[in-house]
């Protein structure tokens, strides 16, 4: 068990295998290594989480949960053989909402699931273009690019669950 303050707020956290206990509450957990990040998918949620380079992972570090910073301190024992940084990572989108958005980022208005992507990593799209259709309270919603651009990057798929605020697609 270890105490995790992420962006101010802390909490207890346990990593038992593929499962992650955060304030008492258990999400199965699975991490899909990238090349510039990872893909943590907590209670079925995908984030993109950015760690520091693996020498500098320690307790003060910086990291980055859907293009949005936050402070990851923590003392304790996480969990035998377990990277440090995962399950702190994994509490981190329960912090309060803050942060710089990364230039391009299309973001989820409401907490919803993500019901088909129009577009793909190299498209190019104008402003007004639809990216991805979110049903949220039983209503699909059209998420259209704001400007226009490339997609760079999109971190969601098909049926994934998102939280308000995370990041849909990158537009550059």
């Amino acid at each position: 068990m270890a105490n995790v303050t992420v962006g101010g707020r802390s909490y207890e956290v346990e990593v038992r295998g593929d499962t992650v206990i955060v304030d008492g509450h258990e999400y199965p957990v699975s991490v899909r290594e990238e090349s510039a990040h990872a893909t943590v998918t907590a209670g079925g949620v995908a984030y993109r989480v950015q760690l520091p380079p693996q020498g500098e992972r320690q307790s003060g570090m910086n990291v980055q949960v859907d293009y949005r910073p936050f402070t990851v301190e923590y003392d304790g024992r996480l969990a035998g053989g377990a990277s440090r940084a995962r399950p702190a990572a994994t509490g981190a989108p329960a912090a309060p909402a803050g942060g710089a958005a990364a230039k391009g980022s299309v973001r989820a208005q409401i907490a919803g699931r993500v019901v088909s992507v129009r577009v793909k990593v190299g498209d190019k799209v104008a402003r007004g273009d639809i990216l991805l259709i979110l049903e949220a309270m039983k209503m699909e919603n059209e998420i259209k690019a704001s400007a226009d651009g490339t997609v760079t990057e999109i971190p969601v798929k098909d049926g994934d669950r998102v939280v308000e605020g995370a990041v849909l697609v990158v537009v550059e």
